[in-house]
């Protein structure tokens, strides 16, 4: 099966690509820092919300924001998403307010952070800590359909990336998209989930019951919030509100939306009857005896 997904000698790279202790990475993140951890500064009451590319972090990240916030919008409508949450790793400077390590030291604590860096390259003193941690996983079809689509419409990250979906999926089946292997990745984090004081949500569950993932977030970050300011909560970060909100998508900059479609199941529109048989021969033998299992609709 290996060879179904085997790729051109010739695949796309990212501008300003690198390889750190086996992870595909791109210019936009901070190099010094993967080297140097400690330039961090992780403090132990920092609030984490870590995972995969596409998966769900950006409605995450608001929902916790708003439930540290006690449900009042005020800060979340004072500016845009990412300059409200650093993103640790990342350094652009075309946007001064998305370096990661400047933006953590101007943050108030409890700071809440934004990481996409798999465990083994994560500021190792932060698992130590007792910071906290809200893991988000999305079925990994519904991912790499989602990150195709983001690879198009950010140019300013990813490079002019005009291959097809077909061509995409050979390169995340073999790690060479910005973050690397998804499977090397999601079981990392899950095996330091499971005997650690963290938080782990499935982005298919929190569709399915949204103010449910409300209630475990607020619940974890021991917030006790009345049920009328839950459901405002809920309701606030509803994807079609999100999508709406100049704060949180960028439509009106980037010329195509930041948030795309929300989906679970997206993924049958790109995949094909081969391409989906090939992939979960990989995913039962990679994710055999894991006890992570996900919902593909």
């Amino acid at each position: 099966m290996a060879d179904f997904f085997k790729l051109n000698e010739e695949y796309y790279r990212v501008p300003g690509n690198f390889t750190f202790k086996d992870v595909y990475l791109a210019e936009f993140i901070r190099k010094e820092t993967l080297e140097r951890p400690e330039l961090f500064q992780i403090k132990s009451d920092d609030c984490f919300v870590v995972s995969y590319p596409k998966s769900g972090t950006t409605w995450t990240l608001e929902l916790t924001q708003l439930i540290m916030n006690n449900g009042d919008t005020t800060y979340t409508e004072s500016e845009n998403h990412f300059d409200r949450m650093p993103f640790i790793e990342f350094k652009l400077p075309k946007f001064p307010k998305m370096d990661g390590v400047k933006a953590m030291q101007i943050k108030e604590s409890p700071r809440l952070l934004k990481s996409h860096l798999p465990i083994h390259l994560f500021p190792s003193q932060a698992l130590h800590m007792g910071c906290k941690f809200i893991f988000v996983v999305r079925n990994p079809k519904d991912t790499v359909t989602s990150y195709y689509n983001f690879y198009q419409a950010m140019p300013s990250l990813y490079g002019d990336y005009k291959g097809d979906f077909s061509n995409y999926l050979k390169l995340f089946m073999n790690g060479k998209v910005v973050y690397g292997d998804w499977f090397d990745f999601t079981l990392g984090w899950w095996k330091y989930l499971n005997g650690n004081n963290a938080l782990f949500l499935k982005y298919e569950d929190m569709k399915k019951n949204p103010r449910d993932a409300t209630v475990k977030i607020a619940k974890y970050l021991n917030y006790d919030l009345g049920d009328d300011v839950i459901d405002k909560i809920t309701e606030y970060c509803s994807f079609a509100k999100m999508k709406a909100s100049k704060f949180i998508n960028f439509e009106e900059i980037k010329g195509r939306p930041f948030l795309r479609k929300g989906a679970t199941g997206d993924w049958k529109n790109y995949f094909t009857v081969a391409e989906d048989e090939a992939f979960d021969e990989v995913y039962n033998e990679r994710m055999k005896d894991s006890g992570l299992s996900f919902d593909w609709e």
